[in-house]
């Protein structure tokens, strides 16, 4: 026990070092599930992501997760991503994304006669990123802390996860940024080919950014409306312990990209 809780703790800081869009379970957009990882047990998850906003401007993020469970219950998470960004005009940029360290508490546990789970969740996204490049919505070289609710029912062989949650926007000088209301719901569905689960998720959120700021004027053109994607995807079990996924999503609003693709691979140790 005290070789693995020191193996995850130098991965962890391996992690921190390298130093985060989405706080979701992958291979989601912005959902997570209310099941932490057990007591005792690890999740790493690597996914890369290629995010089209138009023919111009496209992003790709190399997104590296690690989930512990540290008592029945209870899991902490931490993001980080690298951010490159291809745009003509300025230029190729890339960089650190923001780090994010979270944690999942499950209040009640679904049973058979109420297969219900529910758990909070409190993310802090600190700056690491560089603001000026402006890699994502979320560089804005402030900090911010989200609080989210979680739901998650099986209907074998479906299961569904339906989040709610409210993001406190760090405001950088001589800016106001609003604060966001997340949401989003998602399926997974065992095939009956055993190992194939198909993927669904309809995630969104308020927007963050007034119309006159840079990056809100760049991506988003004149609109109110917060960032809203649909995903639909596959994920494969190699065993069970790791498994594959590869997702694409459309923008259903100007603030969303108008396409992405992913794919990722997760280890469970």
């Amino acid at each position: 026990m005290a070789t693995r809780v020191f193996s995850l703790g130098l991965l962890t800081l391996l992690v921190l070092l390298q130093s985060r869009p989405v706080l979701a379970l992958m291979p989601y957009l912005d959902t997570e599930s209310a099941v932490p990882v057990d007591r005792g047990k690890s999740r790493l998850d690597i996914s890369l992501r290629d995010d089209r906003w138009n023919s111009d401007l496209s992003t790709y993020t190399l997104m590296t997760e690690l989930s512990y469970g540290l008592i029945n219950n209870l899991e902490f998470a931490v993001d980080a991503p690298y951010i490159f960004r291809n745009q003509k005009g300025p230029g190729d940029e890339d960089g650190l994304g923001d780090l994010t360290l979270k944690a999942k508490v499950r209040f009640i546990k679904g049973r058979e006669a109420n297969p219900v789970s529910i758990a909070g969740q409190l993310a802090v996204k600190f700056p690491s990123c560089d603001k000026d490049k402006a890699l994502s919505p979320e560089c804005t070289g402030e900090p911010d802390v989200g609080i989210r609710a979680i739901a998650s029912k099986e209907f074998f062989p479906v299961t569904v996860d339906l989040n709610l949650g409210y993001v406190f926007i760090g405001n950088p000088a001589n800016t106001s940024l609003n604060d966001i209301l997340t949401y989003s719901l998602a399926f997974d569905y065992l095939t009956t080919a055993d190992r194939v689960h198909v993927l669904g998720e309809l995630a969104g959120e308020t927007n963050r950014y007034p119309k006159t700021s840079k990056f809100q004027s760049r991506l988003s053109a004149k609109t109110s409306a917060g960032p809203l994607s649909a995903l639909v995807g596959l994920l494969y079990d190699l065993d069970p312990a790791m498994a594959l996924t590869a997702t694409w999503s459309t923008g259903l609003t100007p603030a969303s990209p108008d396409y992405s693709l992913s794919a990722g691979f997760r280890y469970q140790f």
